[in-house]
């Protein structure tokens, strides 16, 4: 697309820089000699040509194959390189699906030539990256790779670290080394497809993430910074779980939650605003979070779950869980069996 401005946040070519320099490439001597930013490493927030910054990626690592390099840059990748709220809103979302969602929501602020959209087929979900302007350009493997360990990072904070995608797509015609089958033994190749993409089991993504458990799914995520991702993660945690015993007998307002908070309502929506998110959607976490528990009883049927979570009709808590999840209150009581 001839004249599409592409830029990418800094933080996401450090990844690269960083690899480049463990396997001993001139990257200061080269960073000089180029048209990129000379202290883009203190700069994570700079934004840089995408074109002029895969060129040089390239040719600074040319004793790798860009496809090879891709992947140590992907190995490299986690989701700190997002902006503290952005991983945030990542973190506390409730299930996979509604954490890829929010990951795509967000993926525009930090490439402006990416556009991620997920698409059903049959019970397992494809994750399009489309990259406008550059999707053709000879080192495109290099982008895709960090657009890909995006979503990968994603569903195994919910699913685990060892999950493997069922099937990764490249525009990239390039033939894969030994080493991408090697890192990916489970998963279908497939190069010189029309996007960029990912298939993701259905069943992974409808998981419910569990409240007792931190991100540290993504270790350099953990620390002691007080607005932090943690931190905003406990918040936002934290409120869900106080405003869930009060979801059965109607649903509490922000004034109530604010008191309860020992704040004021204004400095409750602020806060929750710096979080990524809103007292409406922690409601509606906690009625899911409620739902989830109570579909784990097999004594209880469906349509009581859904008044005992605090939905006005049964049509209205599938909607709402099928947002979540993917799938209906039964299918997931279902997969859950299976699985147990």
């Amino acid at each position: 697309m001839e004249g599409h401005l592409t830029l990418v946040r800094a933080t996401h070519l450090n990844v690269y820089i960083s690899v480049l320099r463990d396997i001993g490439a001139p990257v200061d001597r080269d960073l000089a000699r180029s048209k990129l930013p000379e202290n883009i490493e203190t700069t994570p927030d700079l934004y840089v040509s995408i074109p002029v910054a895969l060129e040089w990626i390239a040719r600074t690592g040319h004793d790798l194959r860009p496809m090879e390099l891709g992947l140590l840059g992907a190995q490299n990748a986690c989701l700190s390189s997002l902006r503290p709220a952005q991983q945030a809103a990542i973190m506390t979302a409730q299930t996979g699906l509604t954490r890829l969602e929010a990951l795509a929501a967000l993926s525009r602020f930090e490439d402006s030539a990416l556009a991620m959209r997920i698409q059903r087929e049959a019970d397992d979900v494809r994750v399009i990256c489309e990259m406008a302007g550059v999707g053709r350009h000879p080192f495109i493997c290099l982008a895709e790779w960090l657009n890909l360990q995006a979503v990968i990072s994603v569903v195994r904070s919910v699913a685990g670290p060892s999950w493997q995608p069922r099937e990764l797509c490249f525009v990239s015609s390039a033939p894969p080394p030994a080493t991408v089958q090697a890192a990916f033994p489970e998963t279908r190749l497939r190069m010189g497809q029309a996007h960029t993409s990912i298939v993701v089991g259905g069943t992974d993504l409808a998981r419910s993430t569990n409240d007792a458990t931190a991100p540290a799914h993504d270790a350099a995520m953990e620390g002691d910074d007080p607005d932090g991702p943690a931190a905003a993660w406990e918040f936002v945690s934290l409120l869900r779980m106080m405003v869930q015993p009060y979801i059965g007998g109607g649903s509490p307002n922000v004034a109530f939650a604010a008191e309860m908070a020992g704040m004021s309502t204004r400095t409750l929506q602020r806060r929750l605003k710096l979080c990524g998110s809103s007292y409406s959607q922690i409601l509606q976490e906690a009625r899911f979070s409620l739902a989830c528990e109570r579909l784990d009883d097999p004594g209880l049927k469906v349509i009581e779950v859904a008044m005992l979570a605090g939905y006005e009709t049964p049509q209205h808590f599938t909607r709402a869980f099928r947002r979540f999840t993917g799938v209906t209150p039964s299918e997931y009581r279902d997969r859950c069996v299976e699985q147990a």
